[in-house]
């Protein structure tokens, strides 16, 4: 069988099927599902049917970059510079292109049935940004010649040749790129300028010789510190390098000449979106969310931000209102947000159509971003947290409410930026990210991400177990048995997210030690082996659960067994197969730990691609569902289809491991010096 492609399941041929496609960093997968029973009449089928969901996987096929397109010299799906500390990291915009061309001849090789395709949607690695040219208008045109033959100008060109010229970045900046720390402190330094200058409070920041340094360099770290509150309660994250504000600004400050012949600037997903369409593809509200551009509450590129990108930054000397009313032509590179997620952003263009033999009113629905397709794929609700267990270890918290710190902790920390409650409002704040849900007007996702994930297990692993999997699962049961809870150790063997720090630290009855046993000097190599492996995924998971929970950034004097707003745990990543690691996890939190299939007749192991094909299914054909006055359907019905209907756990061969109280209790206690020793570190 050909290298990324399971075979078509048994199918009646009139059954509809719906397209997701995932860009992710190393391959571009398609997964194709296909609607069950017996209705073979979209235009005829009932909201009941919708709200079931009964979808199964039909086929997958998959483009890997590097083994399959290796003339374009990736590793790991990316270019990095030689010179590792520039933090620069790309990847090559035409190889995106030629892959969803190949993978579509793959399809094509295997007879798979286009014609019977009704929607299609998709996902794409959050943070990378695409630059489009003015020849991109041209690219477009070519893809709807209409034409019915294979062999016509238009649908014989391959769209590399098509949109060879259409972009003024031939590498575009990924979420792995760390090369915009100047851009981020200004963002972050600008608006906590413009925030003295609402609460009246001028800065003693000046650029003069006879400045006492010191004293400068503590007011600027002041300002910055209230700029990167400011900039997490606005678009629901401060300022990180991977991010696509700082991204474009670098653009501006180093090549101005390319970001004026810019035309349009896409996300991953909504350039991928724009192939299909050949036009324009709006940005999608959830990826939009992870830009530091987009006003979280309003759904709506915030004016000031963009005009300050727009005018190269240098730590604008403009007001809020003049940001307001000035030219913003960043604002026109972005184009509309769809701030519902869900728009039917147009129908396949005829390239797709002449040349696979797709249906000319194939409808494409907005592509939105790896992490929210996930979310979509599980159904996730309100209470549902997805820890991912990755190379960097995720949790998605899927809320109605936003964390924020109070116009009075402002000025409180603007005051005294070193006070304690305002030290523990901005952690509270800074150590998380929020996103928009990817179709729930109400809803959000609270991100949390750790560098430090399952490469980091691994190397404790081949130090302390023998690089086996058997044997470091062995030491964490033997250590869960333990009454002994002395040890705490950190290990960052990359520079964290949060704590922004890098190395190997441990405690024992928090006294700084090199190595567990110290204290007693004990020579006993099997005690020093458990506690490693034990004290490595303690840690990991009592951060995550700190983060996750808000009111827990502070310690209380009757904390609740489980994290408020959590009522399960739904596992995904390759370490979600680990049980007693999913135990220990299970254990810290006090909830419920579901591990999800991680193939593709289900919709787990993070699978955008499902999530992607469910949204198509779910927002890219007609419903005959309840309507309002001028045809549209109403939310309560969207909200409906969003969530179907349930199955247990949605993969009915799950089974929960339940949490053993008795341990969470104990690791409850331990949080306040959990928090005391992460402080240390900073």
């Amino acid at each position: 069988m050909e290298h990324g492609q399971s075979p078509p399941l048994t199918s009646t041929s009139a059954q509809p099927l719906f397209f997701g496609l995932d860009l992710s960093t190393q391959q571009l997968k398609v997964v194709v599902l296909e609607q069950g029973g017996n209705n073979t009449n979209i235009a005829t089928t009932t909201t009941n049917n919708i709200n079931d969901d009964d979808l199964r996987a039909h086929s997958s096929f998959t483009i890997h970059f590097d083994s399959e397109l290796p003339h374009y010299r990736t590793r790991g799906g990316v270019h990095a510079q030689q010179d590792q500390s520039s933090g620069v990291v790309t990847a090559p915009v035409l190889m995106w292109v030629e892959a969803l061309e190949r993978v579509l001849e793959k399809m094509k090789v295997a007879q798979f049935p286009f014609h019977r395709v009704v929607s299609i949607s998709g996902a794409a690695q959050q943070h990378g940004s695409v630059y489009w040219s003015c020849n991109a208008t041209q690219a477009f045109d070519k893809m709807c010649e209409h034409s019915s033959k294979p062999s016509s100008s238009s649908s014989s060109s391959k769209l590399v040749e098509i949109f060879k010229d259409a972009f003024t970045v031939k590498e575009s900046p990924i979420w792995q790129d760390t090369s915009t720390t100047s851009q981020c402190e200004e963002m972050e330094v600008f608006l906590g300028r413009l925030d003295n200058q609402r609460r009246g409070c001028s800065s003693t920041i000046t650029t003069t010789a006879d400045d006492d340094d010191a004293a400068a360099e503590e007011e600027e770290s002041k300002v910055r510190l209230l700029g990167q509150q400011r900039l997490a309660e606005l678009t629901g994250s401060r300022a990180y390098e991977r991010y696509t504000g700082s991204q474009i600004l670098k653009i501006v400050q180093e090549r101005p000449e390319v970001y004026r012949s810019t035309t349009r600037i896409s996300l991953v997903s909504s350039f991928l979106a724009s192939l299909l369409i050949a036009r324009y593809a709006s940005i999608d509200v959830a990826d939009g969310s992870g830009m530091n551009l987009l006003d979280i509450r309003t759904k709506t590129w915030d004016p000031v931000l963009t005009r300050f990108i727009d005018q190269g930054g240098q730590r604008g000397n403009f007001s809020k209102d003049e940001a307001v009313d000035a030219v913003n032509l960043l604002m026109n590179k972005l184009g509309e947000v769809d701030a519902s997620g869900k728009k039917v952003q147009g129908v396949l263009s005829s390239w797709f159509v002449s040349r696979y033999g797709f249906m000319p009113d194939v409808k494409v629905v907005t592509f939105t971003g790896d992490n929210p397709a996930t979310v979509m794929a599980l159904r996730a609700e309100r209470g549902d947290a997805i820890v991912s267990l990755g190379t960097s270890d995720t949790l998605l918290l899927y809320t109605d409410t936003l964390a924020s710190i109070s116009d009075t902790d402002n000025d409180n920390f603007a005051i005294s930026i070193k006070g304690k409650q305002d030290a523990r409002s901005a952690a509270r704040l800074l150590s998380v990210g929020y996103l928009c849900h990817p179709v729930d007007p109400n809803g959000y996702l609270m991100l949390y991400c750790a560098k430090n994930g399952s490469l980091a297990r691994e190397q404790v692993r081949d130090l302390y177990a023998d690089s086996n999997w058997d044997r470091f699962d062995q030491y964490l049961r033997d250590g869960m048995r333990e009454e002994d809870d002395s040890g705490v150790g950190f290990y960052f063997f990359d520079r964290e997210i949060w704590p922004p720090v890098q190395g190997v630290y441990r405690f024992e009855n928090g006294v700084a030690v090199d190595e567990f046993g110290q204290q007693e000097n004990t020579g006993d190599s099997a005690q020093k082996r458990v506690a490693n492996v034990v004290a490595i995924c303690e840690s990991q998971f009592l951060a995550m659960r700190v983060r996750s929970s808000q009111e827990e950034a502070t310690p209380s004097p009757s904390p609740s067994l489980n994290p408020p707003g959590i009522s399960r745990i739904l596992a995904t990543g390759g370490a979600s197969s680990n049980r007693v690691l999913l135990q220990l996890l299970a254990n810290v939190f006090g909830v419920p730990v579901v591990s999800m299939s991680t193939d593709d007749q289900q919709p787990g192991a993070g699978s955008a691609a499902w999530g992607a094909a469910r949204k198509a299914y779910l927002y890219g054909q007609r419903h005959s569902g309840t309507v309002d006055g001028v045809g549209r359907v109403k939310e309560d019905d969207d909200n409906n289809r969003y969530f179907g209907r349930r199955k247990s756990n949605t993969n009915e061969s799950c089974v929960a491991i339940l949490p053993d109280l008795a341990q969470t209790k104990k690791y409850v206690d331990r949080i306040p010096e959990f928090l005391r020793l992460e402080a240390f570190l900073l």
